[in-house]
């Protein structure tokens, strides 16, 4: 038996009482999966031209003293313009997308001449962009329709038989009945947006110190190194920098304190006799020397037996080397009890602090869900029965008292939001997460210790198969490219 396009409709369909509707008896209030559809007293959204009893947000535009009347219903809003109902029904200046002459409705398009455009929404989201109305702002008409078409390639003759078929008079005939066989299947064709990797600048100034490039990556990795463990290593604010700035200028006294400083750290350990900054049986020249053989590490481009000579030897070294020095010390810091306990406890306070906003964040959703119900029974209420209904002054005073609350459910909803850590983000103690990465040893960082406020490109080029000669450059793109790389991260993720 086949089933109609009218049976179909019907599935799960009933009336304000619970019983099912036929094909008689479908006017009047009726219930759609949770939805409320009344073609009598329901309002209609300019959108989606759709009668249901969900709250819906009217224009305020007064015109030239003809008041615009349009209402759009929380789905079309969001979904096709980014913009929250329940939000803008609270301004009282808000007009409608029609008002704004952005409309993209099928009947303002083509009222503009222009093609509807169909269904986008998840096309919009999946291209990055926040709804349907910036993503046609963006586009041009031609590619629009070139996406939206399903346009055939020419088919060739691709046995003998067809080519005499062809040949001999019959294209009105067989070739014909082919040609619109072929032309009534449907094509699906998806053409992807590609976004270019946003352009920014060289990175050499930190701190109002300038830095060569090859420098730039032992510079940031420093200064996180003291911004995470500033509390565990009494390290001071202005410390990180006046260090890199001695370094610029050649003055070793803060950076060699320093670096005694944590490698005292480092012996603490073996009960050794402290370690000075001077040359001697006690120099800290004599633990970084162990070090440095415990570690199998290469010091490249550094001179031979510079160790050897003391203090003197360290002068001579230039400012690449010392910086590449300063961070081996760092890491082996890391390996000591006292900063192993120090990531154990703030890894618990970040799991803890994790917890913590994720319950905030469900309890903040359930209130706003919670409201979001009572609002839409409240404004049912008058469509679905008349009995025991409030005045109208009252009701509308109870819709305005829970679209007020809504509206703040929402804000402490986005509030609770912002305090959640991203998805598999660790405790910064442990691990600093990139932004992104892509295919070719590109990065996008956002390091506090900069500013967290603006993206930063680390590319790393290999240029042999051992990665014994890595090139590594740094670039930072301005605050307001902000919204740029986020868009070029989003395509990237989808």
């Amino acid at each position: 038996m086949e089933i109609g396009s009218s049976s179909v409709q019907l599935v799960n369909e009933v009336d304000v009482n619970g019983q099912k509707l036929n094909r008689n008896n479908k006017c009047g209030a009726r219930a759609v999966r949770n939805r409320i559809y009344d073609p009598e007293n329901g309002t209609s959204c300019h959108q989606c031209r759709q009668k249901r009893n969900v709250f819906r947000a009217a224009c305020k535009n007064p015109g030239a003293g003809k008041p615009c009347l349009l209402k759009f219903c929380h789905s079309c809003l969001k979904n096709r313009y980014g913009e929250i109902a329940q939000e803008v029904d609270l301004l009282s200046d808000w007009m409608c997308p029609k008002c704004r002459g952005i409309c993209n409705c099928s009947i303002c398009m083509k009222q503009r001449g222009q093609q509807p455009t169909g269904r986008l929404a998840r096309k919009s989201k999946a291209r990055g962009f926040t709804s349907v109305s910036e993503m046609l702002c963006k586009e041009s008409s031609e590619e629009l329709e070139l996406s939206n078409s399903a346009d055939l390639p020419i088919k060739e003759h691709t046995s003998e038989k067809e080519l005499v078929a062809g040949l001999s008079g019959e294209p009105d005939g067989i070739n014909a009945l082919k040609d619109d066989h072929v032309k009534s299947k449907k094509v699906k064709r998806e053409i992807k947006e590609e976004i270019p990797f946003p352009t920014c600048m060289e990175l050499t100034t930190i701190l109002d110190i300038e830095f060569t490039q090859e420098d730039v990556g032992n510079v940031l990795q420093f200064l996180e190194f003291c911004r995470i463990f500033e509390k565990a290593l009494d390290i001071k604010k202005e410390e990180p920098g006046a260090i890199l700035r001695a370094l610029r200028s050649g003055q070793n006294t803060l950076v060699v304190e320093f670096q005694t400083k944590l490698l005292n750290l480092i012996d603490s350990e073996l009960e050794s006799s402290p370690k000075t900054a001077s040359d001697g049986k006690n120099s800290w020249l004599k633990v970084l020397e162990e070090l440095t053989i415990a570690s199998d590490l290469v010091l490249k481009d550094f001179p031979v037996d510079w160790l050897k000579k003391g203090n003197s030897g360290y002068c001579n070294l230039d400012m690449s080397n010392k910086l590449s020095l300063l961070n081996f010390i760092c890491d082996e810091a890391l390996g000591t009890l006292k900063l192993r306990k120090y990531m154990d406890e703030q890894n618990e306070i970040f799991a803890e602090e994790k917890k913590a906003a994720k319950t905030k964040v469900a309890e903040a959703k359930e209130k706003e869900r919670s409201l979001k119900q009572k609002l839409k029974d409240e404004i049912a209420k008058p469509v679905i029965s008349n009995e025991d209904s409030l005045s109208n002054s009252a009701h509308a005073a109870l819709l305005a008292k829970i679209k007020s609350e809504a509206a703040e459910a929402r804000a402490e909803l986005i509030g609770a939001k912002g305090t959640m850590p991203k998805r598999n983000q660790c405790c910064e103690t442990l691990r600093i997460e990139r932004e992104y990465l892509d295919n070719n040893g590109k990065a996008l960082w956002k390091l506090r210790s900069y500013n967290d406020d603006v993206f930063l490109l680390q590319d790393v080029k290999i240029n042999d198969e051992d990665a014994s000669e890595v090139d590594e450059k740094w670039f930072v793109y301005a605050p307001e490219q902000k919204e740029e790389v986020n868009k070029y991260i989003s395509s990237r993720r989808v």
